[in-house]
């Protein structure tokens, strides 16, 4: 995810910022040592300097100007060249220039895998590895997901990571071999105008909940002790239900998170009243769903394996103390679990209506004679669904079941506010030795 990644760049070029008397850290015994360790600092640079690329290609088609349009010059013609450019497209300009003219090549997999032992070269191995991980991060597919807000936070985070390795450029400079970025005052001035482009909108930093994530995996092994014995059965649960059920399954699937929530309401009662009231609305919505879904038949699909985890969870839950304490953060658990699994419920129905794998119940009359039987049962028969409208699960799955979608918080975060904190960061006095933050 690309809050983690871009949170570890920025914590690790704010400590790099913060660090003065580059010859001294340089402990290499000779020259030849210095300037090894030189040349492996600018593959890291590299590495950096081929992500900032690529993030700057995923946000440039979003990236509008959020400076007012410039008089018109009445002597250039009309859509002549430079009459669009934009400070994010001089930014990446100058990452590209700057990119390109670089003699290093970008960092090795062994190379950014190994630690090294000087602490300061560690530090930009760490910035490197980080930067190849975010790669995922900033990808076509992430891309096509990606709003012009974001892609202003994005070319912010870029704007304050590129003005973090024009900083210390000056630095280095009397590394044996080291090579300076390429215009690197032209680097900077881009920078800085990005940066006041993107301030002057309204960034979205909710930019940080995109990108890859690990997939989920079922919780193996022996079973938690009390409530989180609950908490593991009921994420079994939500990784079980990628694979669709049938109609028989999927009702069973709705009775076990009826009987859930209504049994875990009490217990959030104690903590949190208005989660409570979430939770019996819920057990309540489940239990109109259950009766709604007797209309619906259909053999397609299995979902045994989700069937027993749902089992498992009430089982689990019913042999709890009834004066057990449930913390905070376990609530909130559950509360995240229980919205992936409603909203996976309600793709199930409304996909499985939509395509054909449900259909509904009707009652077809029949001529009753005189055979003497004193129960007559009603003929049935399941027929295609036309609208999907027509059913009463659909609109109480689109109304009462999908939960309503949370904006996340889109805060800069600490890491951006001490990037920029490192950026303007002065020793205390000229030829004073530096202090380490603590």
């Amino acid at each position: 995810m690309y809050g983690e990644t871009g949170a570890a760049m920025r914590a690790e070029l704010a400590a790099l910022l913060r660090q003065h008397r580059i010859q001294q850290r340089l402990v290499g015994a000779t020259t030849e040592e210095r300037e090894e360790l030189g040349g492996l600092i600018r593959t890291y640079r590299q590495t950096v300097l081929v992500w900032l690329c690529q993030a700057m290609r995923a946000a440039s088609p979003l990236a509008f100007s959020n400076m007012p349009p410039a008089q018109p010059n009445p002597f250039r013609s009309v859509g002549s060249r430079g009459s669009h450019l934009t400070a994010a497209s001089e930014l990446a300009r100058a990452i590209d220039i700057a990119r390109q003219q670089s003699s290093a090549r970008p960092a090795s997999t062994d190379a950014l895998a190994t630690p090294n032992a000087n602490p300061m070269v560690d530090r930009w191995r760490l910035t490197a590895r980080v930067a190849a991980l975010a790669e995922h991060d900033t990808s076509e597919q992430v891309s096509a997901q990606m709003t012009a807000p974001q892609a202003q936070a994005l070319v912010g985070d870029v704007a304050a990571l590129t003005q973090a390795l024009v900083v210390p450029d000056q630095r280095y400079k009397n590394t044996p071999g080291w090579e300076p970025l390429a215009q690197s005052a032209r680097l900077g001035w881009a920078s800085l105008a990005a940066a006041l482009d993107v301030n002057l909108g309204q960034p979205d930093y909710a930019v940080d909940h995109l990108g890859w994530r690990p997939k989920t995996k079922l919780i193996a092994g022996p079973v938690r002790p009390g409530i989180l014995g609950v908490l593991q059965a009921q994420h079994n649960l939500v990784i079980r239900m990628k694979s669709v059920p049938n109609a028989t399954n999927l009702r069973l699937v709705v009775d076990s998170q009826r009987l859930v929530s209504a049994h875990l309401a009490p217990y959030a009662a104690r903590i949190d009243e208005r989660l409570a009231g979430r939770w019996a609305e819920r057990a309540e919505t489940y239990s109109v769903v259950q009766k709604q879904l007797r209309e619906i038949g259909g053999l397609l699909g299995k979902g045994g394996l989700a069937v027993a985890e749902g089992a498992t969870a009430v089982a689990r839950l019913k042999a709890l103390p009834h004066d057990t304490i449930v913390e905070p953060r376990v609530l909130s658990g559950f509360q995240l679990l229980f919205n992936r699994l409603d909203n996976r419920i309600a793709d199930i129905i409304e996909d499985g209506i939509e395509q054909g794998a449900f259909f509904k119940r009707v009652t077809l009359p029949r001529l009753v004679g005189g055979g003497g039987q004193l129960v007559r049962p009603v003929r049935e028969r399941f027929v295609p669904v036309t609208s999907s409208t027509d059913l009463a699960v659909v609109k109480t799955v689109r109304e009462r079941l999908r939960p309503k979608d949370e904006v996340p918080m889109s805060t800069p975060g600490p890491t951006r506010v001490d990037l920029h904190s490192a950026l303007i960061h002065r020793p205390t006095e000229e030829g004073a030795v530096d202090v380490p933050n603590i």
